[in-house]
């Protein structure tokens, strides 16, 4: 496509964002005190709403027609405002208008002669879905970004990032020629709204791979998506480990031990199961006081509150490893004398970069997915058109009556 053709604008579409307002996510804030999923209308920081259909800002974006988009956990922060303004990330320079939806299948429609080699027809996920150096065309490139750690940038703020418009809720997305990933042809349409999580699990597993030797024990603590994914990939990328799950609901159970893992169950709490689970020893000290002596080789938290990320440090063995994958943005209380008492060695994943062998986290997760055809049919419970979009929260938010995992948003 030409630059005259990269300027054609299509009209205007609903799309699904929020807008960066202090005042409003105040009011929004208030207003949860009274009903967990406020309707405010033009005061909300949340829009469901029209907006003018995107353009390319210049010859090296893209134009995507969405297909279909997973509703993620990090959506639902967002759309409820569940997030702290004493976060990390609220300290971030950000954007004014964030367009939600980042687990989403597009093909493209039109491409800017400076594209690269993307053509119209070509189907697409996106990669990057916040403000990095390529999109911000800064050069040269932070150090993380030239590392391939795009969500590391160092760069926020610096850089003027084009009016892009559009997420994975709209009908249509820009994306920067850095930003899409070609969906493999072995992949159908419902396999690819899995890459972007699975990309962020294979990303976390990847992390612990010296301590996922065979013979090892590991537990997810989460049966959500990430979770269940998270399993899926340590069976696939560490076949020699024993993967356990400890879930929540009797859905997220079926799907895990469809996917080889073992429940983390039987007999007592917690702490006497994964003792049970590992040969080590439950400890309980002066109020009610839990630990254990020994424990799991790896244990990814893929909840991330405080709760979680408690209890994942103290089912961790002396010199364990614990991998968090959760994202919360609203900080907890938490005891880290884990840390230094078992001499634990913590890392936390933000979704997916280049990992170590040069090749994308993308690039792995097509190749998992790949080896794994009942993927899809295993984690997708829910469909619905994208108007319902509340009913689709209100499913994800009553996970154990309606039995969701997956829930899909379809154009």
């Amino acid at each position: 496509a030409g630059g005259g053709a990269a300027r054609r604008v299509f009209g205007r579409m609903k799309a699904l964002y929020f807008e960066n307002a202090p005042a409003r996510y105040a009011l929004y804030r208030a207003a949860r005190t009274v009903h967990p999923f406020p309707n405010i209308g033009a005061l909300s920081p949340v829009r469901y709403a029209e907006v003018p259909e995107p353009a390319l800002p210049n010859g090296r974006w893209l134009l995507v027609r969405n297909i279909a988009c997973g509703l993620c956990g990090t959506d639902i922060h967002f759309l409820l405002m569940d997030m702290s303004p004493r976060s990390f990330s609220a300290a971030l320079p950000g954007v004014k208008r964030k367009y939600l939806g980042h687990e989403v299948v597009g093909e493209v429609i039109e491409a800017g002669p400076e594209a690269g080699d993307f053509r119209p027809g070509d189907r697409v996920v996106p990669r990057i879905d916040w403000p990095s150096c390529a999109q911000m065309e800064i050069a040269p490139p932070c150090a993380r970004c030239a590392g391939g750690s795009y969500m590391l940038c160092e760069n926020l703020g610096a850089g003027a990032v084009p009016e892009a418009v559009g997420g994975g809720f709209s009908p249509r997305m820009a994306l920067h020629r850095s930003q899409p990933f070609r969906v493999p042809d072995a992949l159908g349409n419902d396999a690819a709204v899995l890459l972007e999580p699975m990309a962020c699990t294979v990303h976390g597993v990847l992390k612990a791979a010296d301590a996922l030797a065979p013979g090892a024990r590991a537990l997810v603590v989460g049966g959500g998506t990430i979770g269940l994914l998270t399993v899926a990939a340590c069976r696939a990328l560490a076949p020699g480990v024993e993967v356990f799950a400890s879930v929540r609901h009797p859905a997220q159970a079926r799907a895990a031990e469809a996917l080889g893992a073992r429940l983390l169950s039987g007999g007592g709490g917690l702490y006497a199961r994964t003792a049970a689970a590992t040969g080590a020893r439950a400890v309980r000290g002066l109020f009610g006081n839990e630990i254990v002596l020994g424990g799991f080789d790896v244990v990814f938290d893929t909840v991330g509150g405080g709760e979680s990320l408690g209890h994942s440090l103290r089912l961790a063995r002396g010199g364990g490893t614990v991998v968090l994958l959760g994202i919360n943005f609203s900080p907890a209380a938490l005891d880290y004398s884990p840390v230094w008492a078992r001499e634990l060695r913590v890392t936390g994943v933000n979704c997916h970069g280049t990992e170590r062998d040069g090749r994308s986290s993308f690039d792995v997760a097509a190749e998992v997915l790949t080896g794994l055809p009942e993927l899809p049919g295993v984690l997708i419970t829910h469909r619905f058109p994208m108007r319902d979009y509340r009913k689709a929260v209100r499913a994800f938010l009553n996970k154990r009556e309606s039995g969701a995992i997956k829930i899909v948003l379809e154009h």
